[in-house]
């Protein structure tokens, strides 16, 4: 028997900027790459980690969404803005994404990237936002 248990949101901001993470210097995005929304996880990822656990606490008395996300990955990498111009044609639902729907996406064509930033290891990624 199948369980499909829904994630929490990572975010509640509306998905505008789309963000891939990689140990690798890149200046396009292959047909079928993950892409996100939430740039603390494209960090992540940048890492290329095995293992990836997502906690994202909310707090109603003070209006904010915690989220602590801890991976495995050891490699340096770096951070890219995804020139994504029509979500609805460029990016798919991930098939496999254990995450809140529409916050790992599958991208249907190449696409330019634009480059960020280095991202140095570091193994818990936190952030807090208010909630919409």
């Amino acid at each position: 028997m199948r369980v499909t248990i829904e994630a929490a949101q990572m975010t509640s901001k509306r998905h505008t900027d789309w963000f891939h993470g990689s140990p690798v210097k890149l200046s396009s995005l292959r047909t079928g790459s993950t892409v996100t929304p939430v740039i603390t996880l494209a960090r992540a990822f940048s890492h290329k980690p095995s293992i990836l656990e997502i906690d994202v606490q909310e707090n109603t008395d003070s209006g904010k969404r915690n989220v602590e996300i801890r991976h495995d990955g050891t490699k340096p990498g770096y951070l890219y803005r995804v020139a994504v111009s029509e979500p609805s044609h460029d990016l798919i639902q991930h098939p496999d994404s254990t995450g809140a729907r529409g916050e790992e996406m599958l991208t249907t064509r190449e696409l330019t990237l634009v480059f960020i930033e280095e991202v140095p290891v570091k193994p818990i990624y936190q952030y807090s936002e208010e909630m919409e």
